[in-house]
């Protein structure tokens, strides 16, 4: 009976992997990965699957669920994959990429008057960048900037982030804190740390065009960020373009998962990837 009851447990907590029930690690509740979630879960229902969209802190969380099988999907920033990866080699094998959601972009404010003016700059011991929370979408593509080119980390990271942050850096050219890094859908001209950026005659974006950033990660065989001239806002003309760094935002899947259903979530990304984002 003891033998019974454990292999009735190990059953139980194996049929998110195996029958039909797709439990999808999200985000914050009221994000984008979580409202990209919800919709999943809606079209994969459609497919006679049992799916649950769950909040997360993010893409670390999510890669970590679904590598120990806690979770059968999740939604990760590319990079932020290829940077666990690193670090944990031996779990790589337990997961698979499905597809990519939408690009993410980098960018880097900073005093127009302060001590960085450019990506040699942001290189040097000059450079102190607030790069969110810890473990943040933001700090890992930091983090993974710094492993495809060591001088990065030169200078000094503060894992601190916000509006408030922002505005001092702003109005204080020589603030501690001379530079604000965070990733941001380029399409959402919106957010919040761009249009205070573009609404601060003190702040500006910095490009970020070292060839090294493009270097091919070995085990996923391609380049994680492409640089790319992210629209800024609409209607205004700038002295500059930005030119920056972008990546995917990515479905991951269990390696253990079942392969049809597998199957059916690279056709939603395929076929119906259009109801992935509706409003």
């Amino acid at each position: 009976m003891k033998n019974l009851i454990v292999a009735l447990s190990v059953t139980a907590f194996s049929l998110p992997l195996f029958a039909n029930n797709v439990v999808i690690s999200t985000g914050g509740r009221g994000g984008s990965y979580f409202a990209t979630g919800e919709n999943l879960a809606e079209v994969l229902a459609e497919y006679d699957y049992t799916a649950e969209a769950v909040k997360s802190r993010g893409s670390i969380e999510n890669i970590e669920r679904v590598s120990s099988g806690e979770a059968t999907l999740g939604f990760t920033q590319l990079d932020a994959l290829a940077w666990w990866m690193n670090r944990n080699p031996e779990q790589a094998s337990s997961l698979k990429l499905l597809g990519s959601l939408y690009p993410e972009c980098v960018y880097v404010a900073v005093n127009r008057k302060g001590d960085i003016d450019d990506e040699d700059d942001l290189q040097s011991d000059k450079a102190n960048v607030a790069v969110q929370k810890r473990g943040s979408g933001s700090a890992v593509s930091w983090s993974y900037m710094q492993d495809l080119e060591p001088d990065f980390a030169r200078g000094a990271t503060f894992f601190q982030g916000g509006l408030q942050l922002l505005n001092e850096i702003g109005n204080n050219p020589d603030a501690e804190v001379n530079a604000f890094l965070w990733v941001s859908d380029p399409l959402n001209l919106e957010q919040r740390f761009l249009k205070t950026v573009l609404e601060n005659d003190n702040l500006e974006l910095i490009d970020l065009k070292d060839w090294d950033l493009n270097d091919k990660h070995p085990e996923l065989g391609v380049s994680i960020y492409r640089f790319e001239e992210p629209e800024i806002a609409k209607g205004f003309i700038f002295d500059k373009e930005l030119n920056t760094i972008c990546m995917d935002a990515v479905v991951i899947g269990s390696a253990s998962a079942d392969g049809d259903m597998i199957d059916d979530v690279v056709d939603v990304l395929t076929l119906n990837r259009n109801r992935l984002f509706k409003r």
